[in-house]
């Protein structure tokens, strides 16, 4: 389409196919990547051709001749400049600054260009001393690949109502490991609010203990909230035909090697990685700090649920 550009995730869609195979077609690459043959035959030309095209150069170049018809808003209004990094200090999400200042009517100001601001360093405040995922600079996304296994109920059988977020109540689950992998904390999200939880893991993350956080976490679930669990296919789930039968749970598993597949609890587990980095004793972190992380990150207003914050969203469901 006339006007578009390709975006970094383009790039390097473009830059995964050539690695597959440096002679796939200009229309393979372009299924791949989502745009027409022609720009991508152009891209690659311009960028050192199939033997040497890297997506980071060719997004660096295109950033550098793509001039800006005038200076961003946070570098030209001082006040809004100071507001949003100040924001950006207390760990707030760009995106929810962008809605609070909306709502406020003081300015309309789109999360990108704050998010551009943070990376171009037009702002006082490093991207990875307030940005959830900690990068010093932007990332695409990454290679991925899935291997079904048998003997587990596979994500494939699960509704299309449970994967278009039409029913509340659908939960996912992962755990965010500790240092040394010697400790642990469960994670759960529902997928319709946004709602997540953070249950503490004291004595370690064997199956037994990740059971007992379960019902921990599921006991303060109202019962039209408890439908269904999508994990992964580790081993601290192996509890999980008593918990799905406790609790008339569908339980699903994710192939192997295919985190988006339960997209919505990897995202929250990078949102609450900047409290809970890694390398950081998980044991020691009690159920206090746990809950002021998990609260500060539910009640924020959110793109996905119309500006409303997760914890409204699920109140409503919840009654």
């Amino acid at each position: 389409m006339a006007g578009q550009f390709l975006t970094m995730d383009q790039r390097e869609e473009i830059s995964l196919g050539l690695a597959d195979s440096v002679a796939m077609s200009w229309t393979d690459l372009a299924r791949r990547a989502g745009a027409h043959r022609t720009t991508i035959a152009r891209e690659v030309a311009r960028n050192g051709g199939r033997q040497h095209y890297r997506a980071d150069v060719a997004e660096r170049r295109a950033e550098a001749q793509r001039p800006r018809p005038r200076p961003s808003r946070l570098v030209s209004d001082a006040v809004l400049r100071e507001r949003v990094t100040t924001e950006l200090r207390l760990c707030r999400s760009p995106a929810a600054i962008a809605a609070d200042l909306f709502a406020e009517g003081r300015a309309q100001l789109c999360h990108e260009s704050i998010y551009r601001a943070l990376y171009g360093g037009e702002l006082d405040v490093a991207a990875r001393d307030c940005l959830r995922r900690r990068r010093r600079r932007r990332r695409g996304r990454q290679a991925r690949h899935a291997n079904k296994r048998p003997g587990l109920p596979n994500i494939a059988l699960r509704p299309a109502a449970v994967n278009e977020r039409a029913e509340a109540g659908h939960w996912e689950g992962d755990l965010i490991i500790g240092a040394h992998n010697r400790s642990a904390v469960l994670t759960m999200i529902e997928r319709v609010s946004r709602y997540a939880l953070l249950v503490d893991l004291p004595e370690g993350y064997c199956a037994e203990a990740v059971a007992g956080a379960f019902v921990e976490a599921f006991e303060s679930i109202p019962a039209n909230l408890r439908r269904s669990l999508t994990l992964d296919q580790g081993s601290e789930w192996a509890a999980w035909p008593s918990l799905a039968a406790t609790y008339g749970l569908d339980v699903w598993f994710c192939d192997p090697h295919s985190p988006w597949q339960r997209g919505a609890i990897e995202n929250f587990n990078g949102h609450a990685r900047f409290w809970l980095p890694r390398g950081r004793r998980l044991d020691i972190v009690g159920p206090a700090e746990l809950g002021r992380v998990v609260d500060l990150i539910n009640n924020q207003r959110r793109r996905s649920l119309g500006w409303q914050s997760p914890a409204t969203t699920y109140a409503a469901l919840a009654s």
